[in-house]
């Protein structure tokens, strides 16, 4: 999530604003820009404390979630002098977590990628390596979208197709295999092993298909509208005999949308930061 900040000249939102002449009562009101580049870049995430990100003393975003540039515009660092200074700021304290200078003869203006768990600034996010053909998995709630402790499991669905009714996936029967429990909002939950979801059909004519589906650990409820496809986490399962082993690390949103409406944010960090 990034939050955007109106600002005074150093990063372009329209070229016209960048090199247009702006003057009152003849004196220029906007600095004159010595050089634009073009290749900026930042990339990260950023969980636990949301960063501010500041521009020779000026704010210009905030961070939090998934760190990266989501417009062409936001990609432009405008210098009118040689250096321009960037600082990242905890929200919550203003303590200065990372500093970084650049250079008006630099070709490009790039931030390392990093990872910031709301007390420490890191180069990457750490993670196992699997385990022969073991699955495992690690868990982040993030707490602004409720304090509700939540269970995660594999629900495996038997289903048929109906062509003739409104939802043609009809599902006769469902068998549901753990695996966390109570995970506890704001903290990574311990590396889980993920487990093949051995299961054989109840009935003749039928499929099956896994999903990984969060649920309200004291309700059971589904975690996003009581729905069961809008609190499906698009993460891999184990096939018996199959699959590699695989280590995921899944970071859960739960956010309001248009029409406050809630949907599921889901990162798996692993992919964020492969090594």
């Amino acid at each position: 999530m990034i939050k955007t900040f109106k600002i005074i000249y150093l990063v372009a939102i329209l070229p016209i604003f960048l090199f247009s002449a702006c003057e009152k009562d003849g004196d220029n009101i906007i600095p004159k820009i010595k050089a634009l580049n073009k290749e900026f870049s930042i990339s990260g995430f950023v969980l636990g404390d949301t960063v501010e990100q500041y521009f020779d003393g000026v704010k210009m975003r905030e961070y939090y979630g998934q760190v990266r540039l989501s417009t062409a515009f936001q990609n432009q660092l405008a210098f009118v002098k040689d250096e321009i200074n960037m600082e990242l700021k905890r929200k919550s304290t203003g303590e200065t977590i990372y500093r970084q200078t650049f250079n008006i003869n630099d070709k490009q203006n790039i931030v390392p990628k990093f990872y910031f768990d709301g007390k420490q600034f890191s180069k990457s996010y750490t993670y196992p390596n699997p385990e022969g053909d073991e699955y495992i998995a690690n868990f982040y709630v993030e707490p602004s979208g409720g304090s509700t402790y939540v269970d995660i499991n594999i629900d495996v669905l038997e289903y048929y197709y109906d062509s003739t009714k409104a939802d043609p996936l009809v599902v006769v029967n469902t068998t549901t295999i753990p695996i966390a429990a109570n995970v506890k909002p704001g903290e990574w939950t311990s590396y889980l092993k993920v487990q093949v979801p051995m299961v054989s059909p109840q009935q003749s004519g039928t499929e099956l298909y896994p999903i990984v589906v969060v649920r309200d650990a004291k309700t059971k409820d589904y975690y996003v509208n009581k729905n069961r496809d809008e609190s499906t986490i698009n993460m891999e399962v184990p096939y018996d005999g199959v699959s590699p082993g695989k280590v995921q690390s899944v970071f859960l949103n739960r956010k309001t949308g248009e029409a406050n409406k809630l949907f599921l944010e889901v990162f798996d960090l692993v992919q964020l930061f492969p090594r």
